[in-house]
């Protein structure tokens, strides 16, 4: 399997503040908590976002028979 190198970086920096909360998951939540204080424009605008997407996926939803199997060859 080919190393993720981003992702085994997340899991580090998550690996560290656990630890930095003795591995307490209320101390860690309340950490997060926290620190999302200083982001609030950024967890207000994620918000939107995801509002508008979840808007956009029911206008357009996807047909079960619209859906190709690998093997299937598109319909001319």
């Amino acid at each position: 399997m080919k190393r993720d190198i981003a992702i085994e970086e997340i899991r580090a920096v998550r690996h560290q503040l656990s630890a930095e909360c003795g591995h307490d998951i209320t101390r860690y939540i309340a950490m997060l908590r926290e620190e999302g204080k200083q982001f609030q424009e950024q967890i207000k605008r994620g918000k939107e976002l995801t509002t508008r997407l979840k808007a956009e996926r029911e206008k357009y939803p996807a047909k079960k028979d619209d859906t190709l199997a690998l093997r299937d060859k598109p319909k001319p």
